[in-house]
């Protein structure tokens, strides 16, 4: 066997099981019951477990920074490997754009490690010494140091993989498949932080009244939290755009090989009904999950535009500093905005998102809108650069599209339930700090 195979293989397996047995261990692994943390009743201890509100959004927001540079390191390096023809193994591996996405790996890993020093000292200081108490607490700034490092410890993996295929390398290569999941998890795990500073500064001002509150609009359905999320705020904004990052990074892996000129080779061994699969199915997914990280009538409207925005930026960037930029993604806007309507005309009958009605007319309306700009688009425009696009093509796509949508909503719903849930229970846990040492009104 080759030598140089067997050293990929030992890097990247050391690198993803370092990375499964840390998240075991600091999520998973069973933990003594710490009479002191979780029976003292003192609200001091159970506040210095968890981030404050001011650290997550200024991590939030530095993690995110990170994620952009290995957006645009990734439409960089892509323009120069079509430029050159080069696709750097060895010491020529280290080149410009590698450089920009492994900064952007270690810039989020270095946040999340001032993170969890932040996190640690008063943990400390109150007598909290066991680490897994401190990250499942804030459990995503452990994730963020698990997926960051493991974006940096791949480098001699997927440096091997470069010098074993050289020019015959293909983007669905398994370091890159994992480099890109761990890479748009920033941006995940990145909005999780920023939607924990919104339910914990509504619980630090609203008090009761926003218990309240919450219980008024769970009593009377969508349409009331409707009207309580309507209103948009900075952090909707910042989640839609993060998002779009982590959408543009894994576009980079899933879809440009179909988009920089010709496709032959490999790539056109692969079923030709795939592209607009993977786009339509992907798009939908996080569409579904800008919906539930930013309530809002027109949320999935809103990340179908910033993502578009991103792509646009990103690969002129590119093309500016290369000279070579992949073609405009598929256009899915039309069924973003279908989905948001479709939404909003299921709530007028009183169907809630989690209802089967709305599972399928979701699915169906994102592909509609979706079919009728991106089947033109490969007839009338992509058709030169595939091998062939036929009818067939068409409605295997929009077929698959639409069953997938159907098969992967309830994971988006599920996805963005976790993300807010996880920051509701940092609100309850504070609340309850504040109540407990609230002094009480006399008469």
């Amino acid at each position: 066997m080759n030598s140089l195979f067997l050293q990929g293989l030992v890097f990247s397996g050391l690198a993803i099981g370092v990375l499964a047995i840390l998240a075991w261990w600091l999520y998973l692994s069973p933990m003594k019951e710490s009479g002191h943390e979780d029976s003292s009743g003192n609200p001091q201890s159970r506040k210095a477990i968890s981030t404050s509100p001011r650290l997550s959004k200024v991590l939030a927001l530095l993690v995110g920074i990170g994620a952009l540079l290995i957006c645009i390191g990734g439409y960089w390096d892509l323009s120069e490997h079509v430029i050159t023809g080069i696709v750097p193994g060895g010491e020529d591996f280290l080149w410009p754009p590698h450089l920009m996405i492994y900064a952007g790996f270690l810039f989020a890993f270095l946040v999340a490690i001032g993170g969890l020093s932040a996190l640690a000292i008063p943990n400390l200081g109150v007598g909290v010494r066991d680490p897994r108490r401190w990250v499942r607490r804030s459990p995503y700034v452990g994730a963020i140091v698990l997926v960051a490092g493991y974006g940096l410890f791949s480098i001699p993996g997927d440096a091997i993989w470069h010098e074993l295929y050289g020019i015959d390398l293909t983007a669905w290569s398994p370091p890159h498949i994992f480099i890109a999941v761990s890479s748009a998890s920033l941006s995940i795990f990145a909005v999780g932080l920023l939607m924990g500073v919104g339910s914990r500064v509504d619980a630090a001002r609203g008090g009761a009244e926003e218990r309240s509150q919450s219980q008024l609009s769970k009593s009377t359905g969508l349409l009331a939290a409707g009207r309580r999320f309507s209103a948009a705020d900075w952090r909707s904004f910042v989640n839609l755009f993060l998002l779009a990052i982590g959408f543009c990074i894994f576009l980079i892996i899933g879809t440009t090989e179909w988009e920089m000129g010709k496709v032959d080779g490999y790539v056109a061994q692969r079923p030709v009904w795939l592209y607009p699969t993977i786009i339509g199915v992907s798009a939908f997914f996080l569409s579904v999950l800008a919906r539930r990280v930013a309530p809002g009538p027109w949320s999935a409207t809103a990340f179908a535009l910033f993502y578009f925005g991103l792509r646009i930026a990103t690969t002129s960037f590119a093309d500016v500093v290369s000279g070579a930029t992949p073609r405009l993604t598929l256009v899915f806007i039309l069924g973003a905005v279908l989905l948001d309507l479709t939404y909003q005309w299921m709530a007028r009958f009183g169907f809630r998102p989690n209802d089967w009605q709305v599972r399928l007319a979701a699915a169906g309306g994102f592909m509609v809108g979706f079919s009728i700009v991106a089947q033109p688009t490969i007839a009338f425009q992509y058709l030169q650069f595939f091998q062939s696009f036929t009818l067939l093509d068409h409605l295997v796509a929009a077929l698959m599209v639409y069953v997938l949508n159907i098969a992967i909503y309830p994971v988006a719903m599920g996805l963005g339930s976790w993300l807010r849930s996880s920051s509701n229970e940092d609100a309850e846990v504070l609340q309850e700090d504040l109540d407990a040492v609230a002094v009480p009104a006399k008469g």
